[in-house]
Formats: C-alpha cells, sequence, structure tokens
C-alpha cells in the first residue's frame, strides 16, 4: 500500500474498488513528464488552484488536484522506457486516471523537423527493440504490432491546444529564443534507451524509419501500456535539437530556457478544454 504526503499526515491510497464506489467522481487525467522542467508550471498551478494531495507511490510523488479547471494526476517519470511504463503503470491501477498525456523535449529526426517545433504523436514505436529473428524488426513480441496509436480525439484536442498556443505566441517565441517561428507536425515519434547524439545515428534512424519525425526515451512505452490496459494516450513533444553532435549542449539549453514555457501554454489550453 503507498502512503500519502499531505501536510505533514500520512494516509493509504484509495484502492480502485473504492474510488469506483464513488459514481459523482470524476476520473482524473494522467499527466506526465521526464524532468521537472517539462512540467512547466503545471504542479505550482495546481497549488494555485485548490488543495493537492501528494502520494508518494515507487518512489514517485503523485500531485493529485485540479488544474486550469480539469481533475489530474501529475507525475514525473523519469527517463527511459522501463520508468515510463512503471510510473504510467501507477497512474491506471493506483489512481485510475481515464487517460494519460505526456508532455517533454525530444530530438528532430524528420528533415522537416526544426528547433522549437512542436510533434504530436499520431503513432509510437520503440526504435531499438530487435527480437529478430524469432520476431521480426521493431515488433513488441507476443503482441503482433510494431506501432501503437495514440488515442485520435485525445491527440487531436492536443494539437489543437498546440495550433493555439503557436498563432497565440510563436511570433514572441521565435524573437525570444532566436529559433524560426514554430510549427506543428503530427506523425510517427520513435523511442528507445539512447540519447541519439550524432548524425550517424539519426542518419541510421532515417534509413531504418524514414516516416519518423522525433526521437525520445519514453513515448512509445506509455502507449504500448496503455493499449494492453485499453486507456486513451496523448504524447506532444517540443523539438530541443536535431539529435546530432550539438545535441547534448541545445538539450540542455533548451530544457532549462524554452521547456517549460511550451509545457505550461501547451498544456494550459488543453487542459482548459477539458475542465
Amino acid at each position: 500500500m503507498s502512503e500519502t504526503k499531505d501536510a505533514g499526515t500520512k494516509q493509504p491510497v484509495a484502492s480502485g474498488a473504492q474510488r469506483g464506489s464513488d459514481a459523482t467522481a470524476r476520473r482524473p487525467l494522467g499527466v506526465m513528464a521526464a524532468l521537472p522542467d517539462e512540467l512547466g508550471d503545471l504542479v505550482a498551478a495546481m497549488r494555485a488552484e485548490g488543495e493537492v494531495r501528494t502520494v508518494t507511490h515507487g518512489q514517485r510523488d503523485y500531485h493529485v488536484g485540479t488544474v486550469h479547471g480539469a481533475p489530474c494526476v501529475v507525475t514525473l517519470a523519469r527517463v527511459g522506457k522501463v520508468a515510463a511504463a512503471a510510473t504510467v503503470s501507477a497512474l491506471i491501477h493506483a489512481f485510475d486516471v481515464a487517460a494519460v498525456v505526456f508532455t517533454g523535449v525530444a530530438g528532430g529526426v524528420g528533415r522537416e523537423v526544426q528547433i522549437g517545433d512542436i510533434v504530436v504523436a499520431h503513432t509510437l514505436m520503440q526504435h531499438d527493440l530487435d527480437a529478430s529473428p524469432l520476431f521480426p524488426r521493431f515488433e513488441v513480441p507476443l503482441l503482433g504490432i510494431a506501432r501503437f496509436a495514440a488515442d485520435a480525439s485525445l491527440a487531436e484536442a492536443l494539437a489543437a491546444a498546440c495550433e493555439n498556443f503557436i498563432a497565440q505566441e510563436g511570433g514572441a517565441l521565435a524573437e525570444r529564443f532566436g529559433t524560426a517561428r514554430p510549427r506543428v507536425h503530427r506523425g510517427l515519434v520513435i523511442s528507445g534507451d539512447q540519447f541519439i547524439a550524432s548524425s550517424a545515428a539519426v542518419n541510421a534512424l532515417r534509413a531504418a524509419l524514414p516516416d519518423a519525425l522525433a526521437v525520445e526515451m519514453e513515448g512509445a512505452a506509455i502507449a504500448q501500456v496503455c493499449y494492453e490496459y485499453g486507456v486513451p494516450c496523448a504524447i506532444v513533444r517540443t523539438i530541443s535539437d536535431t539529435a546530432d553532435v550539438h545535441a547534448p549542449a541545445s538539450f540542455s539549453t533548451f530544457l532549462v530556457e524554452i521547456a517549460g514555457t511550451y509545457s505550461s501554454g501547451i498544456l494550459r489550453r488543453f487542459l482548459q478544454g477539458r475542465g
């Protein structure tokens, strides 16, 4: 049983059956990111809006409350596919979330994708999964599929929030951070347990998966878990680097200076539409 940290007191987390017995309760949305900067001001906004219950479960803090009018459970997955899968499993089983949204940064793989652009996943897959010759490359053993679709309606709402954000703030962002005016893309996002940081690695990904737009380290794992449990999910990524030799420096700078601005603006618009 997990424990909740709330004003110095500890209480057990309610079971799924207990939560389900409250017919008037709205099931919350799970909101995830890998790193604190990628959540922007979401937890602070939640605290400003009302009471927040912080639950410690599996060495992670899950913040339960209402933000921008929508009931949410907000947490950090940390980095990598295993961490992401463990965290989204907890959101599903311990917090009974209705759907999951993941926000964060990624490396650009598609040639048309530039730093500062936004990619909303249409499908996701693991670029480093290879159980051949027993199974085809990229296919998840025993599931028989390699690509996992994001929930269409959730992704559409997320893309609309991104378009609105860019329409209202894109010009100022480009001027402030010295980037081109951002664009929103939709397509394949690929995940693996490597930080891609060389032209050779990018070119190998382009050769193997020519329709990939962005590369990161969590999304496909989240999509697989959500697929297996029938929970809608959507993934949005802001392009922080072009996954080449300059990626480490670009990623660090973007994460600190820009990622939170994007996440805050996108999530506020998205959640207001669900409130």
